[in-house]
């Protein structure tokens, strides 16, 4: 049984046309979010980021209920046009249920990533060491700014696109930019340690005090 969860609106700071929380939810390195229930339970999904970057889901591939997962494995795919991007778990824990309006109506997780596009809901089993490599409030911010850096980068060296001052990366990029190629964009962006390794040090950051 799916449980009563009581979707909040966070808090939201806007970094280059990507909305980021800098409340009760945290994220992952590979863009996925955990928010914390009121009942022991976390709730995970997709960020903003990934979502303008990818572009709307003709499918989503959710876990199976009772299967545990650990923090940086993969837990989940969404399919586009024949494509398939992995993400990771953002903490440990044995799936208690899923969303299965996202199943019916995938676009939901573009749509409302923080609210009625989640994913689906965890019995953490480490959570507070798991806390410790995710990024919160302020430190979101920060990162998710670096972030969209390293994404204008990529844009201006593969597609020859250069954002004007002031302005905002374009919703669906992958669409309106197909010269960066998925499978990079995946990699570079989604799947942190599972290739290169070469993200930022989690010591940098850490929730602040």
């Amino acid at each position: 049984m799916m449980p009563q969860l009581k979707i909040s609106r966070p808090q939201m700071r806007e970094v280059l046309g990507f909305q980021v929380p800098i409340e009760n939810y945290y994220l992952h390195r590979g863009h996925t979010w955990a928010a914390l229930e009121d009942d022991e339970q976390v709730r995970v999904g997709l960020d903003d980021f990934s979502q303008k970057l990818l572009g709307p889901a003709d499918e989503v591939k959710l876990p199976e209920i009772g299967k545990v997962y650990h923090q940086d494995h993969l837990c989940l795919a969404l399919f586009r046009q024949g494509k398939k991007a992995s993400f990771e778990a953002p903490v440990d824990g044995a799936v208690e249920a899923v969303n299965p309006k996202v199943r019916q109506n995938p676009g939901l997780i573009h749509d409302d990533p923080y609210g009625e596009g989640w994913l689906f809901v965890v019995k953490p089993t480490n959570l507070r060491r798991n806390l410790e490599n995710l990024i919160y409030g302020e430190d979101a911010v920060d990162w998710l700014h670096e972030e969209s850096h390293r994404l204008l980068k990529l844009m201006d060296t593969r597609a020859g696109v250069i954002l004007p001052d002031g302005g905002a990366i374009v919703d669906d990029v992958y669409g309106n930019y197909q010269d960066l190629e998925w499978r990079p964009l995946v990699q570079e962006f989604f799947l942190k340690h599972l290739t290169s390794r070469g993200y930022i040090p989690q010591a940098k950051w850490k929730k602040r005090a």
